[in-house]
């Protein structure tokens, strides 16, 4: 490529400069290479490991910026304990702030997971941030403007940078930076900071906050947007108001000129990344525009080279180039030793004893059939559900508990599972078990949205010719905690219907998938009503719930399933677990389906067939699955 070059017929120089653009997304705590649940060293993830491969991308550019898009902070003990104040030093950092500052990024947004433990947690982290952060559909109610956050927090900022052309010339260059939380997350963030902030559906507040941003002369305009890449729904019209995935649209509006996407933690672009019309997964663009997401847990890093030219004294992105690579086994010394004492606590916490197992707890078999680890969930929400209900005018309804596996393979990799073997039970089990701080809540719900949420819930599954010879049973691109067993009624998932619902969300014409939909034996009636264990985060964020059920206050201070958990273990010194065997999927005589899990299945696959299911083995797959062929 030229250095420059001559406009034709103006005697204009066109001056050209390459800049590198660097993405982390939803690191959710992963400051090591460590693996807490398990208690041993993981490889080729965490942000150590991406800080070596962030400083060669750097050394390889003359001129490059470093972003996050959000959930850095929450998902493993290391940040946990410190948010809980379970620190020596209290005026320590947060760990994963203190390996972002020192790796220099230059802005990041925020996920929806940080708003986890409320706004005084999140103020004084964000206080100690020293790059900035933006959220334009983030605002603050009441008096509030004023706080801490709000006044930590910017819709946006422009960068101002020195940067290099190919001749060596310095230009000053101005970058505008945006950023977009998931509006499915409102009601999360409502709950988690008592009202006091409030999230709005970024593409209404995006056409208008690119106005005022693009009035201030940016260069160029980047957004930092926590909320997934998914073909816009169709048929025209059949829209979810509040979208998981609003990439695509934000793409679309004028004046952002590049998407850095997260929050649904599949990588882009890539031969399996979302595609559909605007999408392009080789090139990695959104309606032309270039764009990435860098996946999860520091597994990736998002590279986005793109080529500017000064035309008329304006630049303007020309040409650019999408990859994502993932990091090699050398971590940074420079993290390491900042997160040293934090890691250090985190494993004296993580090996404390808090009870025994007499039998293993796994999710291998999670998407097949009865899963011990989903019933052991729905036993302690179950009997605390009973107490907690007792009195109230509730108190004579069916009661009933949904409960969904957090690792069930996927884009997660086969060691996406959780295994828990029988014996002493330590708090990283508990976290391996149960990595949310959701609180157990109730709500009424009749028979018609009882069946309408297990209609959600098989949408995980392909849908399935009669006849068909190890057809792919799931659909990777929708995650295990989607899956949502209910404890308390009977029902069958036949596979040969098409889903209820598509991956967006928009229901389909069509009976659907669930049949035989039974409560004690007796088919459940569309208006019949029952008490639904659930969580404050279905209820808030996800399963959609709130529209077709009933909240009920439950008394006093909300338990958190984690403590539930605890205190089943040490009511039971021996704690066994049997799968309630509840659900199947409906049988479709000669026909296979190809089913993924761990190669640590092969000690477990009795119990399937102690459960009626027939499998076979088919080896190990390139990705490292054990490949299962399930008869149906």
């Amino acid at each position: 490529m030229h250095k420059h070059e001559l406009h034709m017929g103006l005697g204009e120089e066109r001056v050209t400069l390459h800049l590198r653009v660097l993405e982390t997304t939803d690191l959710h705590g992963h400051v090591r290479a460590y693996d807490y649940f398990s208690d041993t060293h993981r490889e080729g993830a965490g942000l150590a490991a991406l800080a070596h491969e962030i400083a060669q991308a750097r050394d390889q550019a003359q001129n490059s910026l470093l972003f996050d898009v959000g959930d850095f902070m929450q998902g493993t003990p290391l940040t946990q304990l410190w948010i809980e104040g379970n620190r020596t030093d209290s005026s320590a950092l947060n760990p994963m702030i203190s390996a972002m500052n020192t790796m220099g990024y230059d802005a990041g947004t925020l996920g929806n997971h940080e708003f986890d433990f409320g706004a005084e947690h999140l103020t004084q982290v964000l206080a100690t941030a020293q790059f900035s952060i933006v959220g334009a559909n983030i605002a603050f109610t009441g008096s509030q403007p004023q706080s801490p956050l709000a006044q930590r927090l910017t819709p946006w900022t422009i960068l101002e940078r020195e940067m290099y052309d190919l001749d060596g010339r310095a230009h000053r260059l101005r970058i505008g930076v945006i950023g977009f939380l998931t509006a499915q997350s409102r009601d999360w963030v409502s709950l988690k900071t008592g009202n006091r902030v409030s999230v709005a559906a970024p593409i209404a507040v995006a056409r208008a906050e690119i106005v005022r941003l693009r009035a201030c002369q940016p260069d160029i305009v980047i957004a930092l947007a926590h909320t997934g890449i998914a073909p816009a729904p169709k048929p025209p019209g059949n829209a979810v108001p509040m979208r998981d995935d609003a990439a695509l649209a934000l793409a679309e509006i004028d004046g952002i000129d590049v998407v850095l996407a997260g929050h649904d933690h599949l990588p882009f672009p890539g031969p399996h990344g979302p595609s559909g019309t605007g999408i392009d997964p080789i090139r990695g663009t959104l309606h032309g525009k270039p764009a990435l997401n860098a996946g999860a847990y520091g597994t990736h890093l998002g590279v986005l080279d793109l080529t500017l030219r000064q035309v008329e004294g304006r630049w303007q992105i020309t040409d650019h180039r999408a990859e994502l690579r993932q990091p090699s086994g050398i971590e940074s010394p420079a993290v390491v030793a900042v997160s040293d004492r934090a890691h250090h606590s985190a494993l004296a916490h993580i090996r404390r004893r808090i009870g025994s197992l007499d039998t293993p707890l796994h999710s291998f078999f999670a998407l097949l059939g009865p899963d011990p680890s989903v019933s052991l969930i729905h036993q302690v929400k179950l009997r605390h559900g009973r107490i907690a209900l007792a009195g109230l005018p509730e108190a004579h309804l069916p009661l009933i508990a949904a409960a969904a596996p957090f690792k069930a393979g996927g884009y997660g990799g086969p060691g996406n599972f959780l295994d828990i073997p029988r014996g002493p039970v330590r708090m990283n089990h508990l976290d391996d078990l149960y990595m949310y701080n959701n609180a157990l809540a109730a709500v009424e719900i009749t028979g018609e949205a009882l069946r309408d949420q297990l209609e959600r819930a098989a949408g995980i599954f392909h849908q399935i010719p009669p006849g068909a010879r190890d057809a792919e049973l799931r659909d990777r691109a929708i995650p295990g905690y989607n899956f949502d067993v209910i404890s308390g009624v009977s029902y069958g998932i036949d596979l040969a219907a098409p889903a209820r619902y598509d991956t967006q969300g928009c229901a389909r014409s069509g009976p659907g998938r669930i049949r035989d939909l039974c409560h004690e034996g007796h088919p459940v009636r569309p208006d019949q009503r029952f008490v639904l264990l659930t969580t404050n985060f279905r209820l808030a964020d996800g399963g959609k719930l709130a529209a077709s059920c009933r909240p009920i206050a439950l008394p006093g201070p909300g338990a958190s399933i984690r403590d539930l958990l605890i205190a089943e273990f040490r009511r039971h010194p021996d704690l066994s677990v049997t799968a309630e065997a509840n659900w199947r999927f409906a049988p479709m005589p000669d026909t296979r389906v190809l089913c993924h899990t761990s190669p640590k299945a092969l000690e477990h696959l009795a119990l399937l067939r102690a459960a009626g299911l027939s499998v076979e083995t088919d080896g190990i797959d390139g990705s490292g699955f054990l490949r299962l062929l399930l008869s149906l």
